[in-house]
């Protein structure tokens, strides 16, 4: 197996307060290939990360990357001395004698791991105390899930918790001490002022008026100049569109320079990131632009999905209720959005919302979930993956020109 035989896709780990402190890497062999052994996977795995176009694009958190004891012992991580790499293996690991002495030599060195599983077979040595171990809440009754965890923190370890998709396990978890999960971002809405709420709202409502393709008219430049906060937002987008003696300096000269539909462009950019800003959570700026660009890019293979902005703001809605703490009825009521729109954050039948559940099977890792959507879709999951892959960068562009202009 080599690693274009590999779906990949990555999941934000987060601490107790919701911050980012980690990327988990989920990898799966495409459809109808020749299942291969483990270690086979792992070495693709490790090919993968040789180029270092997953760790840029996580540049600057770790990344959570699984190895087998076989690949440990025989020295394949020495290669990633100076990466950002916490390497995961199975708990049962610790209990062979070679693996353990591989696992305290690497880790002397400086390398980092971290295991998947609950039943250490004792307590972790000195020099991996700390690492993260990894468990799917779901295998754990409620006294169970205690037991564990207190057992886990008595051995030194750090619990992980995957596949943590609703508030209710993710309140469950922290209650019982649980530090780090992995799984849906589930920011709670936690506006900074009364007024990120409805200014979101009101950006959000101009975009669905012009989701069917009309030109954007002189009420748009309104729109924009009126609010102080938007137009700052708008002007900070630019960045990444216009470079050196292109970047404009003002915001009507932003209008002049890049023109009606541009800037209408750049004010779903701007409207991201009004959306961190009014859930409290960086991250899902980034989330939401990089689902925009993947429906951009996937929606012209399906048919009846509608006009382009249209589908660039449906990535822009799936977070939404995430970032305001709105139900989807209420906001689709409150948007005034069209029936193609409604049924992104409704039901989902339709070809845009049908894509969208796509796209979160991918960012999720749910794999099988995955291949049956894009069987239904006629789309090639491969072909979802590299828009993923592209519409990362895209976000990651975004987010480092906001960076850089804020600094």
């Amino acid at each position: 197996m080599n690693e274009g035989d590999l779906l990949t896709t990555v999941l934000l780990v987060r601490d107790a307060r919701e911050r980012t402190i980690a990327f988990e890497l989920r990898t799966h062999p495409l459809p109808g290939r020749a299942p291969l052994s483990i270690d086979a996977e792992s070495r693709a795995v490790l090919a993968m990360l040789q180029r270092r176009e997953l760790l840029r694009m996580v540049r600057g958190h770790p990344l959570h990357v699984p190895i087998t004891p076989a690949l440990l012992r025989g020295g394949a991580v020495t290669g990633f001395a100076s990466a950002n790499v916490v390497f995961f293996l199975a708990a049962t690991a610790l209990g062979d004698a070679d693996t353990l002495r591989a696992l305290e030599r690497f880790a002397t060195a400086g390398f980092r791991f971290g295991f998947v599983g609950t039943e250490l077979p004792a307590a972790l040595p000195y020099v991996l105390r700390g690492a993260p171990v990894a468990f799917d809440p779901g295998a754990l009754s409620g006294p169970a899930l205690h037991t564990t965890l207190q057992h886990l923190l008595e051995q030194g370890a750090r619990p992980l918790a995957r596949h943590v998709d609703d508030r209710a396990t993710r309140e469950r978890l922290r209650a019982s001490g649980v530090e780090a999960f992995s799984g849906r971002p589930l920011p709670r809405g936690r506006a900074q002022s009364g007024e990120s709420r409805p200014r979101l709202l009101r950006a959000l409502r101009l975009l669905a008026s012009l989701a069917d393709g009309r030109p954007p008219d002189a009420a748009f430049d309104r729109f924009v100049a009126s609010d102080p906060v938007v137009a700052d937002s708008v002007f900070r987008a630019t960045a990444s569109a216009a470079t050196g003696t292109q970047r404009p300096r003002t915001l009507s000269h932003a209008f002049t320079l890049l023109g009606r539909e541009a800037m209408l462009e750049r004010l779903l950019v701007a409207t991201a990131f009004l959306a961190g800003e009014c859930s409290g959570d960086p991250e899902l700026a980034a989330i939401a632009i990089r689902r925009s660009r993947m429906l951009e890019r996937l929606a012209p293979a399906l048919d009846r999905v509608g006009h382009p902005r249209a589908c660039a703001l449906a990535g822009l809605l799936s977070v939404t209720d995430i970032a305001t703490g709105l139900t989807p009825d209420v906001l689709a009521d409150e948007l005034g959005l069209s029936p193609t729109l409604r049924d992104v954050l409704l039901e989902r039948k339709q070809s845009l919302g049908a894509l969208l559940d796509v796209i979160e099977a991918h960012e999720y890792g749910w794999w099988d979930d995955l291949f049956a959507r894009c069987s239904a879709l006629g789309l090639a999951p491969t072909v979802v993956s590299a828009a993923w892959a592209n519409g990362w960068q895209d976000a990651r562009t975004e987010t480092s020109a906001r960076a850089v202009n804020d600094g």
